[in-house]
């Protein structure tokens, strides 16, 4: 999931999809050798993998120990348990972050600087986000990651045993992501989105995620999904519900599985065009 731009890399401790890590260390000595700038985008894992490293899971090294990392980012609005609005860039040093600072110092209005592209933005927000932190303190999100890991890896393997499923990667954190070369897994989704679990569509290749908040560590929360889970495979396996994976098949009735069978046929351009107007009719709404 890395990407090199002219200024250096970007990787991601976890990813969205499929909640794998990248290989920060290996990226991190590349960025030394050429000296240039290496982000992690850490957003979803940021109050995750620090605590879930320390409980002595297998985290891998992602922050600002590797040598080379020079900024992360991190949502303090998923496992910070705070409200939106509160994102944080972190930077090595002041020199990193200096760079991105916007000053204008011709401005007829006088001495004009800011500390980011956004902005003035509501205090309310931070002083929430504030108060979330020092609510749970480092002993609540320790017991937290603990949980949700433990939980991810019931899951995952409850999936690695079921048939016609199989785990996308090697998750490390609160996502598990799997695929199916027989039944369609978009069909599987729908379904168990009617059983009232949060089932998140993926793409190219075709799969489904699952993402283990604090409600899912509950006792008999994990094993009520695999149950669910298991049994509407079954159901769409006896149904004849296959499709080579989710790309085509089983596409009849609403739900994402006929959303996601059309554009995989499609090319990116018409699919672009139809997210502007989707975003245009919410925004006039």
């Amino acid at each position: 999931m890395c990407l090199f731009f002219g200024a250096g890399f970007c990787c991601v401790a976890p990813n969205y999809p499929q909640g794998t890590i990248d290989r920060i260390e290996e990226l991190a000595a590349l960025a030394n050798k050429y000296n240039c700038g290496m982000h992690v985008d850490c957003c979803l894992g940021g109050f995750i993998l620090p605590f879930a490293k320390e409980a002595g899971f297998d985290i891998p090294n992602f922050n600002f120990g590797v040598q080379g990392v020079t900024s992360m980012s991190c949502d303090t609005h998923k496992y910070g348990y705070a409200v939106k609005g509160t994102s944080v860039v972190l930077f090595r040093n002041k020199f990193y972050r200096q760079h991105m600072y916007w000053c204008y110092a011709d401005w007829t209005g006088g001495l004009y600087c800011t500390p980011t592209m956004a902005g003035s933005r509501p205090g309310a927000a931070s002083a929430a986000c504030w108060a979330s932190m020092m609510q749970m303190g480092k002993s609540g999100y320790m017991d937290a990651a603990t949980k949700i890991v433990q939980t991810r890896e019931k899951i995952q393997q409850g999936i690695d045993n079921m048939q016609h499923l199989q785990v996308m990667g090697q998750p490390q954190a609160m996502v598990v992501a799997w695929s199916s070369g027989t039944v369609n897994v978009y069909r599987i989704a729908d379904v168990m989105s009617s059983k009232g679990w949060s089932i998140n569509a993926l793409q190219r290749p075709s799969s489904i995620h699952f993402c283990v908040t604090l409600p899912t560590t509950k006792d008999g929360v994990a094993e009520r999904f695999l149950q669910d889970l298991q049994e509407v495979v079954v159901g769409l396996v006896e149904d004849g519900q296959r499709g080579g994976g989710g790309g085509g098949g089983g596409g009849g009735g609403g739900g994402s599985a006929p959303i996601y069978g059309m554009t995989s046929a499609l090319p990116k351009g018409p699919i672009n065009q139809m997210l502007n107007s989707y975003i245009d009719v919410v925004l006039e709404v």
